[in-house]
């Protein structure tokens, strides 16, 4: 009796395990002793530009590194210092979407659920990819039938939109920018990755509901700034007076006759440091002209001094000047503005714009 109760609790035991295995690992999970890393070729069907490789949203490879608990999916664009990856948590069960661009790491993070694209489990034999037999599965997107391979032979589940089971080598996609494209798995390595191959240190962590907030309140504060710069512009500009790191003294009242550019800064800005290449050109293309170019900086001088020696800026520059971005209501950075041969106000614009020079020179020359 007592040898049947103890079966009966061994085999309860063991179904538990199963079942908790069955949702997103398997039992042969516990055989990954050493990190996988595998690289998958991403091939477009149409011939894409060289303008369009460079775009945030092209996929050149996708590298997948993970070991029995964790998974991290890194997609590699052609942009220096932007990375987009997924981190899978197989014991939490948590995924965290990351995006790295520089200074800026956020990770959205939501729970483990089942791929929402529906698929059908052919009845073909087994075929290889890198020596591993896959399951193949077909699914049918925007009018298309496209077949997806997986295999059981890892241990965790892997299969990103397709309610499938496995660990995807082999599958389709749609691109809005780019059309049709196919990822496949093309190398298998073996090793031991660093801990912080997993880590969102240093990452800024939200759930999708807080990331909506956020962005809400994002464009709120941007429209704010908007509406500010659209009732500044066609207003008197106010009074000024102040002296140049170089010592020239400059008055309002003495630029009167020439086009005024004024760019409102801090050193520890990063969004203000994008941009000073492209205002070092702007202010080379008018050399010799009526143009002054201004910058008033919030930083004390020896913090100027400091970063002209990595960052060059070629504009005259102001520092401590917390004083004139009140006169001006700046209220956000980088702040770029034009005044005419008059005095007036004619252009206001808050925050980075990567076309930034075109707009700026379009209007200096309309009021040269």
């Amino acid at each position: 009796m007592k040898k049947i109760l103890l079966k009966s609790c061994l085999l309860f035991l063991l179904s538990i395990t199963c079942n908790v295995f069955s949702q997103w690992k398997y039992p042969n999970a516990e055989n990954i002793k050493r990190d996988v890393i595998i690289t998958y070729e991403v091939a477009y069907e149409k011939v894409l530009t060289e303008k369009q490789k460079k775009s945030p949203n092209y996929k050149k490879k996708i590298v997948v590194v993970f070991n029995k608990n964790k998974l991290i999916e890194k997609r590699f664009t052609n942009i220096l210092n932007l990375e987009y990856f997924y981190i899978f948590d197989y014991n939490k069960e948590v995924s965290y979407n990351c995006r790295s661009y520089k200074n800026d790491k956020v990770a959205i993070k939501s729970k483990f659920r089942k791929g929402s694209t529906k698929v059908v489990l052919l009845d073909e034999p087994i075929e290889n990819i890198l020596g591993f037999p896959c399951q193949i599965y077909e699914t049918t997107l925007k009018g298309e039938i496209k077949k997806i391979y997986t295999t059981k032979s890892f241990g965790l589940k892997y299969t990103k939109q397709f309610n499938t089971e496995g660990f995807l080598l082999k599958y389709s996609g749609i691109s809005k920018y780019f059309g049709r494209y196919t990822v496949t798995a093309k190398n298998i390595s073996y090793g031991k990755a660093p801990k912080s191959t997993y880590s969102i240190e240093g990452f800024t962590v939200r759930t999708k509901e807080e990331q909506k907030q956020y962005i809400a309140k994002r464009e709120e504060k941007g429209n704010k700034y908007k509406e500010l710069a659209k009732n500044k512009v066609g207003e008197k500009s106010p009074n000024f007076s102040f002296r140049t790191i170089d010592g020239r003294k400059i008055k309002s009242k003495d630029l009167l006759g020439k086009v005024v550019v004024l760019n409102f800064w801090f050193t520890t800005c990063p969004p203000c440091k994008k941009e000073i290449p492209d205002l070092n050109r702007l202010k080379k293309e008018f050399e010799g002209k009526d143009v002054e170019f201004l910058a008033i900086a919030l930083d004390e001088e020896y913090k100027i001094a400091s970063f002209l020696k990595k960052i060059p800026f070629t504009y005259e520059i102001v520092d401590s000047g917390s004083w004139l971005k009140s006169k001006f209501d700046v209220t956000a950075y980088p702040s770029n503005i034009i005044i005419d041969k008059k005095g007036v106000i004619q252009f206001y614009k808050v925050g980075y714009k990567s076309d930034i020079v075109k707009s700026m020179s379009y209007q200096i020359n309309k009021y040269l």
